[in-house]
């Protein structure tokens, strides 16, 4: 999958130290655990503690630890608690029912993170073989497309319906048949039906890991608002393949800044037991120049990617872009120095009461 097909369809663990209380403001008596420093929170930053059950007591789970927190009720269970780190305490929101399950989506700290692994090839196949409903059976092979006859006809499709439905109805407008979250959901719902005694904790299971597939599309989908909003463009997805692992895709691009135009950004991460895992970031700069960066653990990738550029350069040329320059590393693409956060502004929900 080229650059010019891509443009078309355009914790911390809590560790030992210093002890600092927690207030909950008349909700919770104080207890207390690592300062908001030490969690390597921002001042300001908001994070979420949900209540579960352990060992019949009620308690907080907090980046990945459980705290005691004397005053919470067996009722709670399930509950999400939202702290704001404060002068390096964390402190709860004052409205904590006005958090909502978008304030959870919003900053929801990892995205696609379970999808690719549930559209791994043959993974949704077995999914769907387990109800009789050939019509899910038919959705699922639309939306997959073949790595062999990628068209920016069809990437343009598939993003349409990562969208979400939501987009479109509110819009007026139909929504697309190939929308994988309302594919989720019905095979979900189908997998709950069929469930029986013997096999309700095997469907409880698949269950989970399709709920979480849909937390993930709808975290895009959120913070996808949130961000233009912020006048920014922030767009994540993984395209599905009948013939090849799936591909995850994301756009970016800031928001204007001193009148200059901002640089969009199309990152690509794709693996084959070919290729390995190969990583390509695409950055758009003035509408025309294109600046590329290739990032292969394979040595052969490598070498192959550099003794072709100019046929890349020929390409982006008949497309009317120029390409500045290609750099092809030899390894593994390093982590973003820094995720997007949401800025406040325009916020879709209310989490800074």
């Amino acid at each position: 999958m080229g650059p010019v097909s891509v443009i078309s369809g355009a914790e911390a663990y809590l560790a030992p130290g210093r002890i600092n209380p927690i207030f909950l403001e008349g909700k919770l008596a104080v207890f207390e655990t690592a300062t908001a420093a030490e969690l390597g929170l921002r001042e300001g930053q908001v994070v979420q503690a949900s209540v579960r059950l352990v060992h019949d007591q009620p308690m907080l789970m907090l980046q990945g630890k459980t705290v005691s927190a004397p005053g919470l009720q067996a009722s709670q269970v399930g509950e999400s608690i939202w702290l704001r780190a404060q002068g390096g305490l964390l402190v709860p929101l004052a409205q904590q029912p006005m958090v909502s399950r978008i304030a959870n989506l919003l900053y929801r700290p990892e995205v696609n993170a379970a999808l690719p692994q549930l559209l791994q090839p043959g993974m949704l196949d077995a999914l769907l073989s387990k109800v009789q409903r050939p019509d899910l059976q038919a959705q699922w092979r639309g939306m997959q497309l073949s790595m062999a006859q990628l068209t920016p006809a069809a990437l343009q499709q598939a993003m349409m319906g990562a969208m979400g439905a939501e987009v479109w109805l509110a819009r007026g407008m139909q929504a697309p048949v190939q929308d994988p979250k309302q594919l989720l959901r019905r095979l979900m719902n189908e997998l709950s039906i069929a469930s029986t005694d013997e096999s309700a904790d095997i469907e409880e299971g698949l269950i989970e890991k399709l709920t979480q597939a849909v937390d993930d599309l709808e975290a895009s989908q959120v913070k996808a608002v949130q961000a233009q909003a912020q006048q920014e463009v922030l767009f994540s997805m993984t395209l599905p393949f009948a013939d090849s692992n799936p591909v995850e895709l994301t756009i970016r691009r800031g928001p204007r800044q001193d009148g200059e135009q901002p640089v969009l950004t199309v990152n690509v991460h794709s693996k084959t037991e070919d290729l390995g895992p190969v990583w390509l970031k695409t950055q758009l700069m003035n509408a025309q120049q294109i600046e590329l960066t290739m990032w292969a653990e394979q040595a052969f990738v490598v070498e192959q990617a550099r003794s072709r550029s100019y046929l890349l350069g020929d390409e982006l040329r008949e497309a009317g872009l120029n390409m500045r320059s290609f750099n092809v590393v030899h390894g593994s693409r390093p982590a973003e120095p820094t995720n997007w956060t949401p800025s406040g502004r325009g916020l879709v929900v209310d989490v800074s009461a």
